[in-house]
């Protein structure tokens, strides 16, 4: 009998906070559907060095261009996620997230995708790329300190047709090494066997192995640049070729 009592009670319980929590979730929709949006504000997640391939406001236009003037609009006539998958539309755009915020403002929080190098192909096409491959066109608003690439590649928007993996192994050493990275302005992709990075002093040229250690090769550029060339003269070589294990071939100028 008292077990039968205590069922009674429990099942009590539970239609009572059942309704208790419907009630409330019924109060808050009616809320949110009441809710108008006091202003549209965008936010983009800054690249490393803290600057903007896309501005907030620039965000801000597109989207009232494409869905209308979403101020003193009810939330619930706003279509969020369309507005989200709108924005992934940007070359820039890695994430998009659309939320209502206080006071009625309606949040665009964009994260950018961080560009790795500037290709140039052999159309003269200038674009970005970053680590998912994505290409970029060249923004208006800021210039990335990304190695300038060009050399012997097919005329293609498919960068699978270009030597991506080797690209990236290179793009990625210049990024991780203060030395080299501010060192080397630009790759050149002559071929499988022979890749040129232009230094923005010394020789004109370096010659490099992909297939080699290129950690060990840039532990060799470093060492040629402190101990030898301040010596000898910066001027006295036209390029260095680091493809052989444990050297630094060098040729010296015409006039020298």
């Amino acid at each position: 009998m008292k077990s039968n009592n205590r069922q009674r009670i429990k099942a009590f319980f539970w239609l009572v906070l059942m309704a208790v929590l419907t009630g409330i979730t019924l109060m808050a929709a009616r809320f949110q559907s009441e809710e108008v949006i006091t202003e549209v504000v965008a936010e983009v997640l800054l690249l490393e060095e803290g600057n903007n391939l896309i501005l907030p406001e620039d965000i801000v236009k597109t989207v009232i261009k494409k869905f209308g003037p979403l101020e003193k609009l009810p939330i619930d006539l706003v279509d969020m996620r369309g507005i989200e998958q709108f924005l992934l539309t940007s070359p820039y755009v890695k994430e998009a997230r659309v939320f209502l915020g206080a006071n009625g403002k309606l949040n665009l929080s964009i994260r950018q995708r961080m560009p790795i190098m500037r290709i140039v192909d052999n159309a003269g096409t200038h674009w970005y790329i970053d680590a998912d491959t994505a290409r970029m066109p060249v923004s208006r608003n800021f210039t990335a300190r990304v190695p300038l690439v060009n050399g012997n590649f097919p005329v293609t928007p498919d960068v699978r047709m270009w030597p991506i993996e080797t690209l990236f192994d290179i793009s990625f050493m210049l990024q991780e090494d203060e030395f080299m990275s501010s060192l080397v302005d630009q790759i050149y992709f002559e071929s499988k066997e022979n890749i040129w990075l232009v230094p923005r002093l010394g020789p004109s040229k370096i010659l490099i192995s992909a297939k080699g250690d290129l950690e060990d090769q840039a532990e060799r550029i470093r060492k040629f640049y402190k101990k030898a060339l301040p010596s000898i003269g910066w001027d006295t070589y036209s390029y260095i070729d680091t493809r052989f294990a444990g050297q630094v071939v060098a040729k010296k100028r015409l006039n020298q």
